[in-house]
């Protein structure tokens, strides 16, 4: 697994070519968290919201989980 700040740059860069995707920008290249360059063109915009998906999740696996506090019930 790469790094946090890997991890967010390619969020960035994920999000931005989306972004360019969806307002007419035909075909965008990004770079995918092995190194390689991958294409997405407008046919392939949900591939694209699934890296950026994965790509949340992943960064949300690196950050430590605080307990919450629980609801209070009340029992009679």
């Amino acid at each position: 697994m790469a790094d946090l700040a890997t991890l967010q740059t390619r969020l960035s860069e994920a999000e931005e070519a989306y972004h360019r995707l969806l307002t007419g920008g035909g075909v965008v290249e990004i770079s995918s968290v092995d190194g390689s360059r991958v294409r997405y063109s407008e046919r392939q915009a949900k591939d694209l919201q699934f890296y950026i998906d994965w790509l949340r999740t992943e960064i949300s696996a690196t950050k430590p989980q605080s307990i919450g506090r629980r609801p209070i019930r009340f029992i009679f």
